[in-house]
């Protein structure tokens, strides 16, 4: 896990750096900034998760596209399982794989509700990472934690230094 916070952390790093650098701008003409932008993946012909960003911006043939407001909906046999929604986020096309960052909230088709300041959906084992502190709601109890790892309808969690409380 902390192997991730650390690639989270470079991950933010070179965002920073390049938006700084004037050469690099999104202006580049090797840089293309695309609004609505939206790509879907399947699985023996059933759809298994759908992206869905306000905007996006993919410098050159970079494996790196930047999101802004997104939301990515994961299915199981076509059916919703969950949402997830963020400010911004980071997607690795190549595998899949996305970083999401600010007023991250993840709804499962249950109504359970998953709180956090950034997240990591590992597309290849199927997995949610958050490293810092999240909040889980179901009904009227939250669940206050840090270090979430998850499927992604949030029916299989680890949590590490959990309390409970009962929502008022």
């Amino acid at each position: 896990m902390r192997r991730l916070y650390i690639l989270f952390l470079l991950s933010s790093i070179f965002i920073v750096v390049s938006c700084n650098d004037n050469e690099n701008s999104p202006t580049d003409i090797n840089s293309e900034y695309l609004s609505e932008f939206e790509i879907t993946t399947t699985k023996e012909g059933h759809k298994e998760w759908s992206l869905i960003a306000e905007k996006a911006l993919q410098k050159g043939q970079d494996t790196l596209i930047i999101l802004f407001n997104f939301k990515l909906t994961f299915f199981e046999n076509d059916s919703f399982k969950s949402n997830l929604v963020a400010d911004s986020g980071l997607f690795f096309p190549n595998k899949g794989n996305l970083y999401a960052f600010k007023n991250v909230h993840v709804l499962t088709k249950d109504s359970v509700k998953l709180l956090t300041d950034s997240l990591f959906w590992d597309n290849e084992d199927k997995k949610l990472h958050a490293p810092g502190k999240i909040e889980l709601i179901r009904s009227n109890f939250i669940l206050l934690g840090s270090d979430l790892q998850s499927n992604n309808d949030l029916d299989e969690i680890v949590i590490k230094h959990v309390e409970g409380k009962k929502k008022l």
